[in-house]
């Protein structure tokens, strides 16, 4: 008896030990897989992080000189290629590049511009790529109206 638990625990350390071992030599596909990252996905993190200090700034009632231009929404190549290049798509860039234009020149009025800009990323995630809007809404500056 003592020897079928010997060789029990022994067949279980070799097993466990034997799926410690380094997986590079071997062939095959494996069961989770990670993609890196698109030119779409970076982009839009780096908007997100550049609106969010945006956010802050004017909450605290200062207006930076210059406003970063993201152009490169047009052009970045996302995870899934072919919805970029959709004409859906590149409507929505160009609305969202306008509204962030807007947001440069109307620094007298640029909580409502800003809002009105973070509204347009929204309706093109609702399209587009809903995942994120969880996140997006939370860069609107609160109290402001729109309706002016």
């Amino acid at each position: 008896m003592k020897i079928q638990y010997i060789t029990i625990v022994v067949f279980c350390l070799i097993m466990l030990l034997s799926n410690c071992t380094d997986n590079k030599g071997k062939t095959g596909n494996s069961r989770f897989t990670m993609r890196e990252d698109s030119e779409m996905t970076l982009l839009m993190r780096d908007m997100y992080e550049y609106y969010d200090s945006l956010k802050v700034n004017i909450e605290e009632g200062e207006i930076p000189k210059e406003i970063r231009d993201f152009s490169e929404v047009h052009s970045a190549v996302s995870t899934e290629p072919e919805k970029g290049k959709s004409e859906l798509y590149q409507a929505m860039a160009t609305v969202y590049k306008e509204s962030a234009d807007r947001l440069k020149n109307k620094k007298n009025d640029m909580p409502k511009y800003f809002n009105l800009m973070v509204d347009n990323c929204m309706n093109c995630h609702q399209q587009m790529c809903p995942g994120p809007m969880v996140v997006i809404e939370k860069l609107y500056l609160k109290d402001v109206n729109l309706l002016e």
